[in-house]
């Protein structure tokens, strides 16, 4: 028998997975047989659930509340789970296995790692009489099928009564938090420490003040990109400690020689990836959806726009002139930038592909996308630039995996490139 004050840790563990839609990702590689497969997430179950009931050959029948994203996270629970074979139950049996017998060994690895009395966790294995983590032997009963099921029974009482009601759509969209952002928030700004600072200007605009920082960083030596992160906040009332429009992104600009750039693509993504992950997604972005990325790249420097909000509840036209006033201003620092690129991805979508989301959400995206380039074309970006705007979407977000897969091919294309020029 697990033991109540284990049985309270664990289930208290997993309330507080509940409330991030994170069930013990980081531990997957540790814990899991196969890391690949691991259900580690509401979104990623329902995702798998489309998964399931698409294609020419789908492996379960589409459950109704899928095609209804105002339907609750119960009722999909509880419709049934139909194969070619015959009905296989409820959709909860499903949820139960992977969402929580499948996680109690990451349950268990949390819960040790928050245990201050017990050295930070490295191995999982099964020692004589129980399962060890950090070197701590756990109570065998965890071992026990019986005490397993039992667990289970009572993390899916959690799951059932923190989610039941919330709509299926809520797990696949972004809600504005308590400060009125969708994404920005002050600790995503790169600490002072991490580049060099430039000076900060304040400009006018109407009624507010813009305040723009740009910071300088360090490439890696002999790089011929130059990679410089801006952030711009408008206020309307100066004393305010919360932004009513932000703007933020990155500008790269090259080493030319009689005009012409010194380096190309690969410097530029090696250059964004010394940055952030999305910074390098970003630009992988900017050249598989821009097949004249280089010629853009010959005519002038890049700034790339991904961050751009207006504050719930703050007056129509901010976010327009903050963005607007942020790029006049990298347009005097530094001159000779001519493209804007602007990620056009509605922030208030957490998917960008389509088989990951149900249908008449995607639907719903796309119309997003459209009212976004609609009213970004009018605002004649490229004039700020006296050149071009261009719209990318980066699909991957800051996935870690993404970008260095995104990197790798990277480096495999330009080692094929010079392989070819030499031969």
């Amino acid at each position: 028998m697990i033991e109540p004050a284990l049985r309270d840790r664990l289930t208290a563990a997993y309330e507080s997975w509940l409330d991030q839609d994170d069930f013990g990702q980081r531990f997957v590689e540790v814990t899991d047989a196969q890391p690949g497969r691991a259900v580690t997430s509401v979104l990623q179950f329902l995702q798998e659930l489309l998964r399931a009931s698409s294609g020419s050959q789908p492996e379960i029948r589409r459950p109704t509340p899928l095609d209804d994203p105002d339907s609750t996270f119960a009722q999909l629970l509880g419709g049934p789970l139909i194969t070619p074979a015959g009905p296989r139950g409820l959709v909860e049996s499903f949820a139960r296995h992977v969402l929580c017998l499948q996680a109690i060994p990451r349950l268990m690895l949390e819960v040790s790692r928050q245990d201050p009395t017990q050295r930070a966790p490295t191995h999982i294995g099964i020692a004589a009489g129980g399962r060890t983590i950090g070197g701590q032997v756990l109570p065998t009963g965890i071992d026990d099928p019986a005490d397993r099921n039992d667990l289970a029974d009572l993390l899916m009482s959690a799951l059932k009564s923190r989610l039941g009601q919330r709509k299926l759509r809520s797990f696949f969209m972004v809600d504005a938090s308590s400060d009125g952002y969708r994404l920005w928030a002050p600790q995503r700004r790169a600490s002072q420490g991490a580049g060099k600072a430039l000076a900060r200007h304040t400009i006018e605009t109407g009624s507010s003040d813009v305040s723009i920082d740009v910071m300088r960083y360090a490439v890696e030596d002999g790089s011929p990109v130059r990679a410089y992160e801006w952030c711009a906040e408008l206020r309307d009332d100066a004393a305010s400690e919360l932004p009513d429009a932000i703007a933020n992104g990155m500008a790269y600009c090259f080493d030319r020689i009689d005009g012409t750039p010194a380096g190309g693509r690969l410097d530029l993504i090696t250059a964004a990836d010394t940055l952030a992950d999305v910074d390098l997604l970003q630009v992988t972005a900017f050249f598989e959806q821009h097949d004249d990325a280089q010629a853009l790249i010959d005519a002038g420097d890049l700034a790339f726009v991904w961050l751009w909000e207006r504050r719930s509840g703050a007056r129509p036209g901010v976010g327009r002139a903050c963005l607007e006033a942020a790029l006049a201003d990298l347009r005097r620092r530094l001159r000779n930038i001519r493209t804007v690129v602007i990620d056009l991805k509605p922030y208030q979508f957490v998917v960008s592909d389509a088989a990951g989301m149900p249908t008449s959400l995607h639907v719903e995206k796309l119309d997003a996308v459209d009212r976004l380039q609609s009213f970004v074309d009018g605002l004649n970006l490229g004039n700020a630039v006296k050149g071009q705007c261009r719209y990318i979407v980066n699909r991957d977000g800051d996935d870690p995996k993404a970008a260095m897969r995104a990197l790798g091919h990277a480096a495999i294309a330009q080692h094929r490139a010079t392989w070819l020029g030499d031969s």
